[in-house]
């Protein structure tokens, strides 16, 4: 299976498992099951905003995303979620199958600093049934993305 984040995967020839499951999983905790990996290794994408710039929030499935914390690594003063309605027209990638690769614009990537303790994570790979396996530091330098603390218990 070919999409733009596998793209920008071989373009930089970084290694990478993809994993394909059920399309009908919508859940982050019904991806952790499907993949059978622990729940904190499972991240989700996700769109946000501050003013008109965008950018992608990249926390574990079981952790939620703080704002406040982004703002500030993003050097904003606030960030708010963006619009479901500006998902497929900023990034090209529906709701639900985000990638922080391959975006049809070039965004700011922060990934959550919990992903540096671990040897690989899940990132979706740009449609609804697959992931992306990748270490950290790979995703990052794919991404050009910062790690920083983003993330708080749900």
């Amino acid at each position: 299976m070919r999409t733009p984040a596998t793209d920008v995967l071989n373009r930089c020839k970084i290694a990478y498992t993809l994993r394909a499951y059920d399309e009908v999983e919508k859940t982050a905790n019904e991806v952790v099951q499907k993949l059978a990996l622990p729940p904190q290794n499972v991240f989700k994408t996700l769109l946000v905003q501050s003013g008109r710039d965008f950018a992608f929030a990249v926390v574990p499935s079981t952790r939620e995303l703080s704002l406040r914390r982004l703002a500030r690594a993003w050097g904003k003063t606030a960030a708010e979620m963006a619009d479901p309605q500006d998902i497929q027209r900023v990034t090209g990638y529906v709701r639900g199958s985000v990638s922080p690769l391959g975006a049809r614009r070039t965004l700011a990537v922060f990934i959550d600093d919990s992903a540096l303790r671990l040897e690989v994570m899940a990132v979706s790979a740009g449609v609804r049934s697959a992931e992306l396996l990748i270490a950290p530091r790979d995703l990052q330098s794919a991404a050009q993305a910062t790690f920083c603390a983003i993330s708080r218990d749900e």
